[in-house]
């Protein structure tokens, strides 16, 4: 009784569970796609073209009726300007156009052959003509619907003319633009076609069998097509007409053979047959990226009637970012995508709105593997070309774009995936600084590409992932470091402990702005630096990647950006000069105006060394007496500088030459100190007002607030002699004093 029991028990709450909290996919197609864009630095080197592709196109009965009516080019209407915005467009057209056989729709399609000429002034110039419906109406009619593409100048592969020359291997197309090409090498195949007979062998065959439930390996003469395509171009696309009907996910046999072809050398897998949408994948083969999509859904289709259940009425265009570099070497960027359903009685598509069909998106995202809506086009017209890598553009300069990866970076807060609020990007990184460079890392050894940004350094990885891709200089150490040298840097790697933090905004502020990934472990304290501005005390903790500084005085009802900043550190580095003490080449940001510290100053002076002054008086031999005036109040300052020197340096040695770290009072500590002096001397005022707490502490439960009450004035005649300041306790403790 009591096993029965236990049993109801765990099949209630087996039963109990959302349908939602389901097992993660083995192969991992149900999470976001880290990997998904490769943009690199975006430095100017390198050409970018882009690639349009949809689903099937095959209209039914009712989509025809309105070509017929209307005029075919109105079919597209709502999605031309989208279409027309890349390098080259692409669908699978999945039927046959024989003129005078009677338009037909499921399931032996037969289009006007005007609806070829309306795909091409939507921008459709590549169609794939491997699939299962092209022989609906047999060798004459395949026939007839290659000649109609070719007339309307839209190039084809997957299937020849039946008294022609044998299929190619692959199709060659070359793209163009800014004076740089790409070739590429496209390949289609399908799984077959509906048993209809081939009988001069017309139509490119994907598997082993052409039997629909029998999927499954590659046919070898494919693979040797993909193969010869790769060495003959500098790209290969291939399109699969795979899969089964209505499932978001692809079967094994897809997966199997996507890897089959990425391996003999396919850049680019489109995948088409499912009639819904199925996720995009990047695979790995030998360090080479291959971008596959496992299914684009309908393009142009009347099936409307599943979509309740199979989203059969909605699809994506897919842009798809090519690169060729300096090198002549050319690579896959990424993708983006532009959700689309079909709208007046199921017969055009159409973008989806914003605010509206908020589940069909939520869906498309989920496949897409985008989430967050990150690589997702927006409704209205592109003004131009659609860049699979566009660069931010910020109101606040708009003179800086920030390209590539780092713009990738810049809008996710460093995790690649989800984009946040361009305040918070702003926050975190502040504005750019000038154009991507080619400097070393942080190591100063490694070449990569380096965006300076006004609070960080960021590093580009190009053969790292997401959330490394893009990495930050450890600016907050080098800043430590020389602020404070001879305090050993102490990173605080359990986040999760309570001194991990010194404030708790400040915790806020690092598990929502970015966390480890932008700004690093802590490695200081809570410390007490004056404002570079207003001489204002300002509570600081430095991280590996930032400086953390309270507002003085935040706004009332303020939010977390207004009580957090962070300290300009990209500017206050110095550039590459500041970083490895090597001057900056000719590629270094030159917007970064970091104030020069005392120290390179006096080491500029001392370089005079011996032989300077001879040197100096054969330079003015000859020069204007103003100009050697000049030249002797440079010396005499020297001298002076000099004499202040030495004897600094011998009241140190009276001192007994004690080393360490001395904290120099804040503004705020040495003023209020004066102003208790002053009165307890003067007898005007009451009692001095209590000491200031020591940087970094407070009352328990007391806010953090500080004194903007103007300084009362001391009495005339009221004498007051500062004591030694005192060190800091934290500094105290780490230098184990």
């Amino acid at each position: 009784m009591r096993r029965l029991l236990v049993l109801l028990l765990l099949a209630a709450l087996l039963a109990g569970q959302h349908p939602a909290a389901h097992a993660q996919r083995p192969d991992g197609l149900d999470q976001p796609l880290r990997t998904a864009n490769m943009c690199g630095p975006g430095d100017g080197t390198e050409t970018h073209f882009t690639l349009a592709a949809t689903g099937d196109t095959f209209p039914h009965e009712n989509i025809q009726a309105v070509g017929e009516a209307q005029g075919y080019d109105t079919l597209f209407d709502y999605v031309r300007p989208f279409l027309q915005a890349a390098d080259l467009g692409y669908t699978n057209f999945d039927g046959a156009m024989l003129e005078g056989a009677g338009y037909t729709g499921y399931p032996n399609f037969n289009f006007n052959p005007a609806l070829a000429a309306a795909l091409k002034n939507a921008g459709v110039g590549l169609v794939s003509t491997a699939n299962n419906h092209i022989l609906d109406r047999g060798p004459e009619g395949l026939d007839a619907t290659l000649r109609v593409l070719e007339a309307n100048g839209i190039a084809q592969h997957g299937a020849a003319p039946s008294a022609g020359p044998p299929r190619p291997p692959f199709l060659p197309l070359t793209l163009s633009r800014d004076g740089a090409s790409i070739s590429v090498g496209f390949v289609s195949a399908t799984w077959g076609t509906n048993g209809i007979p081939d009988p001069y062998g017309q139509v490119n065959l994907l598997y082993q069998s052409s039997d629909y439930g029998s999927q499954g390996g590659v046919r070898q003469e494919i693979l040797d097509a993909v193969a010869q395509a790769a060495t003959a171009t500098d790209l290969v696309v291939v399109a699969a007409h795979w899969g089964y009907e209505y499932e978001f996910y692809p079967r094994d046999t897809q997966v199997e053979a996507a890897r089959q072809l990425a391996e003999a050398g396919a850049d680019v897998i489109l995948g088409a047959q499912p009639h819904t949408l199925q996720p995009v994948d990047i695979l790995d083969v030998g360090g080479r990226k291959a971008l596959v999509i496992y299914s684009l859904a309908n393009f142009l289709a009347s099936q409307g009637a599943f979509q309740s259940q199979y989203y059969s009425a909605t699809s994506v265009i897919f842009y798809v970012g090519l690169a060729r570099s300096a090198d002549g070497q050319v690579r896959v960027t990424g993708y983006r995508y532009l959700p689309t359903i079909h709208v007046d009685n199921d017969t055009r598509p159409a973008p989806i709105p914003p605010g509206a069909a908020e589940d069909v998106i939520g869906h498309v995202r989920t496949i897409m593997r985008d989430p967050g809506g990150l690589r997702q086009l927006p409704a209205d017209p592109p003004p131009g070309r659609v860049e699979v890598c566009p660069p931010v553009l910020l109101g606040e300069a708009p003179d800086q774009p920030i390209p590539g990866d780092f713009a990738q970076h810049y809008l996710t807060l460093g995790d690649g995936v989800a984009p946040r609020p361009i305040g918070d990007a702003i926050a975190v990184f502040g504005l750019p600084l000038g154009p991507v460079a080619a400097e070393p890392a942080g190591d100063c050894a490694t070449p990569t590409r380096v965006l300076y940004t006004e609070r960080q350094r960021l590093e580009l990885a190009p053969s790292e992932g997401w959330p490394g891709r893009v990495t930050g200089t450890q600016v907050g150490v080098h800043a430590f470091e020389k602020r404070y040298p001879g305090v050993p840097v102490e990173r605080r790697t359990e986040l999760g402990a309570p001194e991990a933090f010194a404030d708790p905004r400040f915790r806020s502020f690092y598990e929502q702005r970015g966390g480890l990934a932008v700004f690093g472990y802590p490695i200081s304290g809570a410390l007490s630096e004056d404002d570079p501005t207003s001489g204002a005390p300002v509570t600081v903790q430095y991280f590996e990647r930032a400086r953390f500084e309270l507002v003085p005085v935040p706004p009332p009802g303020g939010g977390l950006n207004d009580q957090v900043r962070l300290g300009l550190l990209g500017r206050e580095l110095g550039g590459l000069e500041g970083l490895c003490g090597v001057a900056a080449g000719p590629a270094t940001v030159a917007a970064v105006n970091p104030a020069v510290p005392p120290q390179a100053e006096a080491a500029a002076l001392s370089e005079v060394g011996e032989g300077g002054l001879g040197g100096l008086a054969q330079a003015f031999d000859g020069a204007s007496w103003g100009l050697v005036a000049a030249v002797a109040a440079l010396l005499l300052a020297i001298l002076t500088l000099g004499f202040f020197a030495l004897s600094d340096w011998r009241g140190y040695r009276q001192r007994g030459g004690r080393r360490g770290y001395r904290r120099r009072r804040t503004a705020h500590e040495r003023f209020a100190t004066a102003r208790a002096a002053a009165r307890e001397q003067s007898g005007a005022y009451p009692a001095a007002d209590p000491a200031p707490l020591p940087a970094g502490q407070r009352q328990p439960g007391a806010a953090w607030e500080y004194d903007a009450e103007p300084a009362a004035p001391a009495r005339r005649g009221a004498t007051y002699t500062p004591p030694d300041d005192e060190d800091d306790e934290l500094l105290q403790r780490l230098l184990g004093r």
